[in-house]
Parts: structure tokens; C-alpha cells; sequence
């Protein structure tokens, strides 16, 4: 109980942190990586994910995400997310609760447009034994920007997974004795 709640009081901690000090954001993920940790029955995700795998965010098709641009299509690019990042339990498709997005911007100017996004959230699981499959189908236009790597990892095992996830091979089965990574349907 005692761990749960220092759990509970880090997340919070960063969350505040994060949406008070925009400028960390540049620091947060690496382009075309993500991490989720799964710790007793959350799994909390960070994906960094690049602005051309969006559809009509760019309005001056630069490549790159204005703050202007950024503030007109959050919902349009929140949406997106919910439905092209996915966890499911036992078939059971789970909720991205608590979703932060940010542009990544440079520490030299936050004005700068940005080419990728940052995505935060949690998703609640009914048991963390259950099996779980993640999918990612949001891939730019770049040959760099077809391969999202990320690093899964369970905490009640100590158990780590590299996962890389392409616009061929989009979801993953996380911690199961069967092959890795499933092909796109």
C-alpha cells in the first residue's frame, strides 16, 4: 500500500512538474521512442510520436507543428491518439485515462515548431496478470519516422521488453511466452 502511494504521489509530482516547465518537454522522450511501465494495475506510457503521422494539423505543411497549430487541433490530434494507440486486455480495449500532450520544443526557443509530439497517460487494469496487447498505427512520412521503439517494462517481475513497432507490424503482445510482435491485420 505503502509503495502505491509513493507510486501515486511521483506520478502526480511529474505531472505538475511537466505542465508548469514546458521547456522540459524537449527532454522527456526521444524521437520515435516510448516507454510503458506497468506497476501493479497501471500502465503508464510515453511515446514520442512524430507530427507528420497527423492528419490536417500541419496547416502550413512545413513538416513541423506551430503553437498556433498545436492549440487549433488538440482535441482532433487527442482523438486521433485514443483511436491509433491502443491497449487491450484480454480483448478488452482499455482507456488512455489522463492524456497530456505536448509539442517537443527546443530549450532555445519554445516558440520553435515542432516535429514531434510528446503523449502521456495511464491506463487501469483489471488484473496485471491478464494479457495485454498494445498497438501503435501512427507512423510520419520519413523513413525515420517508421520505426517507434518502446521500452516495456513490469515492475512486479522486473521483467523489461524492447519492443519496435513499423507500418507493417503494429501491435505487440507485452510479457507473453508467444512471439513478440503480431503482424498488422
Amino acid at each position: 500500500m505503502k509503495y502505491r502511494q509513493n507510486v501515486i504521489c511521483t506520478a502526480v509530482l511529474m505531472l505538475v512538474t511537466l505542465t508548469f516547465s514546458p521547456g522540459v518537454f524537449a527532454h522527456v522522450m526521444v524521437a520515435q521512442q516510448g516507454s510503458l511501465n506497468i506497476v501493479d494495475d497501471g500502465v503508464f506510457m510515453v511515446i514520442s510520436l512524430p507530427v507528420t503521422a497527423f492528419k490536417n494539423i500541419d496547416n502550413d505543411n512545413d513538416g513541423k507543428l506551430s503553437a498556433e497549430e498545436f492549440e487549433l487541433h488538440r482535441a482532433s490530434i487527442a482523438s486521433t491518439v485514443h483511436e491509433k494507440i491502443t491497449l487491450t486486455e484480454k480483448g478488452q480495449k482499455i482507456a488512455l485515462q489522463g492524456m497530456m500532450l505536448a509539442p517537443v520544443t527546443s530549450h532555445h526557443s519554445l516558440q520553435t515548431p515542432s516535429s514531434q509530439l510528446i503523449v502521456m497517460g495511464r491506463y487501469t487494469l483489471v488484473s496485471p496478470n491478464n494479457d495485454l496487447q498494445f498497438e501503435v498505427d501512427l507512423f510520419g512520412t520519413s523513413p525515420a519516422e517508421q520505426i517507434i521503439e518502446i521500452t516495456a517494462t513490469k515492475k512486479q517481475n522486473e521483467s523489461k521488453q524492447v519492443i519496435k513497432l513499423s507500418p507493417q507490424q503494429t501491435n505487440v503482445s507485452l510479457f507473453s511466452d508467444e512471439t513478440l510482435t503480431l503482424a498488422k491485420k
